[in-house]
C-alpha cells in the first residue's frame, strides 16, 4: 500500500505547528540533553565523557517537517528526561531570519550541511564520542519520543530504556500484529506490479479491506477496537475515492490527486495513527514499528 498503491499519502497536507522556541536553544557551551549553536563544544564534550552527539540540520522558521519534530519529540518532558543523560544536542539551522544564527556560525553550517552530505531538512546525523557517523534519522508525521529514542538507540547500538506500561494486552497485542500483516502483504504487492494502472491496483484495496474485515477482534479492549474501526472506515473511503481517479493510467500520470481525495488521505493517516496510540494505552510499545509509522 505504501509504496505504490497509495503514494498519494505524500500529497496529503500537513497540519503544521508553531516554530521551535529559539530561546531555548543555547548560543554557547554545551550540556546533555540541550540544545546548543555551539558544535565545537559539543563535540569536545563528548569527547571528554564519551557520550555520543544528535545533529539537527533544520529550518526553524519555515521547515513544516522540522516544527513537527520539535511539538511531537523534542519539546516532550520524556525526550528531554532521556536526553538530559544520554546525549549532546547540536542545531544546525538555517532560518530565513538569519537573525537566529550568529553570524560566525553561518558559514560553518553550510560548510557541515556539504560535510554531511545534508539534502534536505530535518536531517538527524548521529556521532559516536571520536566525531564519527553512526548514522542518519529522518522526520516522521506520527512521530513520538518513544519512537525516536528506539531509533537513535538502534543507531547508537544500545538498548533503549525500559518501558513503564503495563504488559500488552494479548488480543491488542494480536489485533496490530494482524493489521501490520495486512499491511505488509498488499505493500508487497503493489511493489510486484510494474508501473500500473489504477485499474490494476485497485483490486488491492479491495483485498486490504478484505483482510482488515477478517481479523479477529474478540477480547480487543473497546478504546483499540473504535480506533481499528475507524481506520477501516477511513481506508474504505479512501479505496472509495480511488475508485473515481481515471482507470486507465498510472499514479504518475495522474499526478496531483483531487482534493477529495487528499482528505481521505489525510483522514486515514490520522486515523492510523490514533489506532497506534490507542495500541500504545494497551501497552502494546512496539505498535509503531509494527505499523511503520
Amino acid at each position: 500500500m505504501k509504496t505504490q498503491t497509495l503514494p498519494l499519502l505524500a500529497a496529503a497536507l500537513l497540519a503544521l505547528p508553531a516554530a521551535a522556541d529559539q530561546s531555548a536553544i543555547a548560543l554557547s557551551g554545551a550540556e546533555l540533553g540541550v540544545w546548543t549553536q555551539d558544535y565545537a563544544a559539543a563535540t569536545n564534550a563528548a569527547a571528554t565523557d564519551g557520550k555520543p552527539v544528535l545533529l539537527d540540520f533544520t529550518g526553524s522558521d519555515w521547515c513544516g517537517w522540522c516544527m513537527l519534530m520539535e511539538e511531537k519529540v523534542f519539546s516532550k518532558p520524556e525526550w528531554k528526561e532521556w536526553a538530559a543523560t544520554n546525549v549532546y544536542l547540536v542545531t544546525l539551522d538555517f532560518p530565513r531570519d538569519k537573525s537566529k544564527v550568529p553570524e560566525e556560525f553561518q558559514a560553518r553550517n553550510r560548510e557541515l550541511s556539504k560535510a554531511f552530505g545534508v539534502r534536505g531538512y530535518p536531517t538527524y546525523i548521529v556521532l559516536d564520542s571520536k566525531g564519527q557517523t553512526l548514522g542518519q534519522l529522518g522526520a516522521d508525521r506520527n512521530a513520538k519520543p518513544a519512537k525516536f529514542i528506539r531509533q537513535l538507540c538502534k543507531v547508537l547500538g544500545v538498548d533503549p530504556p525500559a518501558a513503564a506500561s503495563a504488559p500488552a494486552d494479548p488480543a491488542a497485542k494480536k489485533l496490530v500484529e494482524d493489521v501490520s500483516a495486512a499491511l505488509k502483504a498488499i505493500e508487497e504487492k503493489a511493489e510486484a506490479l510494474d508501473n500500473p494502472t489504477v485499474a490494476q491496483l485497485a483490486p488491492l484495496n479491495e483485498s486490504f479491506l478484505a483482510s482488515l474485515a477478517a481479523i479477529d477482534t474478540n477480547g480487543v479492549p473497546d478504546g483499540l477496537l473504535a480506533s481499528f474501526r475507524t481506520f477501516s472506515d477511513a481506508f474504505a473511503a479512501v479505496a472509495a475515492e480511488f475508485g473515481k481517479l481515471d482507470q486507465t493510467k498510472s499514479l504518475d500520470e495522474i499526478g496531483t490527486p483531487p482534493e477529495s481525495m487528499r482528505r481521505a488521505v489525510s483522514m486515514m493517516q490520522g486515523a492510523l495513527g490514533r489506532l497506534d496510540e490507542a495500541a500504545e494505552a494497551c501497552g502494546v510499545e512496539d505498535a509503531s514499528d509494527l505499523l511503520d509509522l
